[in-house]
C-alpha cells in the first residue's frame, strides 16, 4: 500500500516502512531470559523455515514449520 507524502517534500507516493514482527517466544540461549523475538524475513529461506532473532541477546535461530499430518 502506498501513501501520499503529507509534508510534500517528496513528489508522488511513498512506501511505508514495515515494522519487524515481534512474537512472544523464549530465547534459545539458556542464559537469556527474554521472551520476545523478531521474525526475520530473509530472502532465499524456504517457506517451511521461519527465522527468529532474540530482542535482548540477538541470537538467531530457525524453526521448521509445516509438513504432513496423518489421521
Amino acid at each position: 500500500m502506498t501513501e501520499i507524502d503529507p509534508t510534500g517534500t517528496q513528489p508522488g507516493a511513498v512506501t511505508p516502512v514495515e515494522e519487524p514482527r515481534v512474537v512472544n517466544m523464549k530465547c534459545k540461549t539458556p542464559e537469556c531470559d527474554s521472551i520476545q523475538a523478531i521474525e526475520l524475513d530473509i530472502p532465499g529461506v524456504s517457506r517451511g523455515q521461519h527465522m527468529y532473532q532474540c530482542v535482548k541477546c540477538r541470537r538467531t535461530w530457525g524453526t521448521a514449520v509445516g509438513g504432513s499430518v496423518e489421521w
